[in-house]
């Protein structure tokens, strides 16, 4: 039976939209707190009635309107109207498309590529950008058809509520239908939309909830973007699936002071949340002793944790800066995902200690694993050995191959290779890119003679005692002198080089006798102070680089904070900062022409 619910499994329903009707109908039960400066000051709770209620609205007024490729554009700002909008579209048959408000030129030319790529019937946005249609058609090629656009706000919804004549519910939904194009966070040149049906997205959520078990007390928090697929698919739609709270604050609000996001699990006992890598690395820096005092962590029982990979460094950061205020390290899920399969791939068991892997590192660049005991101080003194966090067992129904990227079979055991996805969460493919479809979602392992098809990830990793180990993206391999560096690491050695710098980025160019290695950090301070210490830092970088991965950079480019372009969920864009570099648009902190005042060209 199930818990929530008392349903036998057959009879639950098959979508979202008709779990939260499911919820709907049931005694008012509190399904989101919105937090809309961040903190509870201002907050505003729905029930699972109030969202279905207002998702109906939407709904209906998308049946109303004519539409061709049934594709609606989702381009609100965080929060409670997003998510209706979201259950609306889902509701009405349609297609969500996730985006971000086209605010800002880098945003815009980005949304620009998303409407070009996948032309929707529909845009749904805030109100505040009613005045920006001219402009933001303006920059759509002249082929493209031209949306409809809805504006979003109360008032929207109480109009919507009185001309309502369609019930969204007439329209079933099933599940093999596209329900969500996902983009990922690539160059605004190639975008590409991944198609999920009603049924991956269930299953990424069952996945999931296997991971975490069941409680009856659960409460959720998130800041994360709803537009990203952590933040949709691994909170809001994991809620509404589990039938748990949850409380959410718009993303900027935690970046400016990421305080709010820990002082909302001490105040809402939250027992369930989720952050990529670099969120750990900025509470540990930027949350005072002063506030630290306020915070009692204790309540958490699992904290997901998936980055590009998982850094062990963080991890003893911040276990060591809040484990006085409660935190159990025990309660932290290193977990490893991709949008191409929907979110979830792998993840620790619940409750379980985190799992470090020690490994000979010069084995590691040549591509093979080399377990180092993880009492051998001497090695992990001496630079010999590397830490990787195990991302977990595989997720339930699905299996993960390691295999060789250029003879498409599975590896050795103890060699590294790309990580191969089966299962449920798999994405159908890109919106109308058959041939990239059939290269990434299709792949088969040469000579097995089977025809079981794999999702390649690009990743690259290894299996160790059943838990997927990742070392790094395959593209993003710095390979110089036949050695194989991993650029996390390289990045992880100029971050703690010097106290001034925060952001970093590795890659390599062609150079006179082959791939060099470039470094890129962000400098706290203006142009004035970095020429300064400019001798200062630039040696500490060096020789951080050389000391740590035998290979000295052959060039350390100094950019002001935000110099290097991230995605949503706070990766590093190494293609578009190693593109930017090499076009000389890369931001950097460098003397005025008069050498008078420094500032940033």
């Amino acid at each position: 039976m199930d818990h929530i619910s008392g349903w036998a499994r057959t009879s639950w329903p098959t979508t979202l939209p008709e779990i939260l009707e499911h919820r709907a109908g049931l005694p008012r039960q509190l399904a989101f707190r919105f937090l809309p400066d961040g903190t509870g000051d201002q907050a505003v709770e729905w029930t699972y009635h109030d969202l279905a209620e207002h998702a109906a609205r939407v709904a209906a007024d998308l049946l109303r309107r004519e539409l061709d490729q049934r594709r609606i554009v989702l381009a609100l700002d965080p929060g409670l109207h997003y998510i209706a909008a979201l259950f609306g579209i889902l509701r009405s048959g349609a297609t969500a498309v996730p985006s971000f408000p086209p605010t800002g030129r880098r945003a815009l030319a980005r949304f620009v590529s998303i409407v070009a790529d996948c032309t929707p019937d529909v845009i749904i946005a805030d109100t505040r950008l009613a005045d920006r249609v001219a402009q933001f058609e303006a920059e759509l090629p002249e082929s493209v058809p031209r949306p409809q656009w809805v504006f979003v706000d109360d008032d929207y919804f109480r109009e919507a509520a009185d001309a309502a004549t369609e019930d969204p519910r007439a329209t079933p939904v099933r599940i093999a239908e596209p329900a969500l194009l996902q983009y990922t966070s690539g160059s605004t040149g190639d975008p590409k939309g991944i198609v999920l049906t009603h049924d991956n997205l269930v299953s990424n959520c069952r996945a999931l909830e296997a991971n975490m078990g069941y409680e009856p007390d659960r409460v959720g928090c998130t800041w994360l973007p709803p537009y990203h697929d952590m933040g949709l698919m691994g909170t809001i739609m994991l809620a509404v699936h589990g039938g748990w709270p949850l409380v959410l604050m718009p993303p900027a609000y935690f970046v400016q002071q990421p305080y709010r996001w820990l002082k909302a699990v001490t105040d809402h006992k939250v027992t369930i949340s989720v952050g990529p890598n670099f969120a750990f690395d900025i509470c540990t820096s930027g949350i005072t002793d002063e506030e630290l005092a306020t915070l009692d962590l204790g309540t958490l029982r699992q904290v997901f944790c998936g980055s590009e990979p998982v850094s062990r460094a963080t991890l003893d950061a911040f276990r060591e800066r809040f484990g006085p205020r409660g935190y159990d390290e025990a309660s932290l899920i290193p977990c490893y995902g991709l949008a191409e399969a929907t979110l979830y791939v792998s993840g620790k068991r619940t409750g379980s200690a985190v799992r470090t892997v020690w490994l000979d590192k010069a084995e590691l660049e040549r591509g093979r694993v080399r377990h180092l005991p993880a009492e051998d101080a001497a090695a992990a003194g001496d630079g010999r050995a590397t830490r990787i966090v195990s991302c977990g067992e595989i997720a339930e129904h699905h299996e993960v191959v390691i295999v060789d990227p250029g003879e498409r079979r599975p590896v050795e055991p103890g060699g590294i290779g790309e990580v191969w996805v089966h299962g449920p969460n798999v994405a159908t493919g890109y919106l109308g890119k058959p041939e990239l479809t059939a290269g990434t979602f299709a792949a088969r392992l040469a000579g097995s003679g089977n025809e079981r098809t794999y999702l390649r990830t690009g990743d690259l990793g290894f299996l160790h005692e059943g838990e997927l180990c990742i070392t790094g993206r395959l593209k993003d391999l710095v390979v110089i002198a036949g050695r194989n560096l991993y650029p996390q690491d390289i990045e992880h050695s100029v971050r703690r080089a010097h106290d001034r710098l925060r952001g970093a980025a590795a890659f390599s160019v062609p150079g006179k006798s082959g791939e060099e290695l470039v470094v890129v950090t962000e400098f706290r301070g203006t142009a004035r102070q970095l020429a300064a210490e400019f001798d200062e830092v630039r040696d500490a970088v060096v020789a951080a680089v050389t000391t740590d991965h035998g290979v000295g950079p052959a060039d350390v480019h100094f950019g002001p904070v935000g110099a290097i372009p991230m995605t949503t969920s706070g990766k590093v864009r190494r293609d578009a900062t190693r593109t930017a570099y090499v076009q000389g648009t890369l931001k950097k902190l460098t003397p005025a022409a008069d050498d008078m005042p420094l500032s940033v060209r």
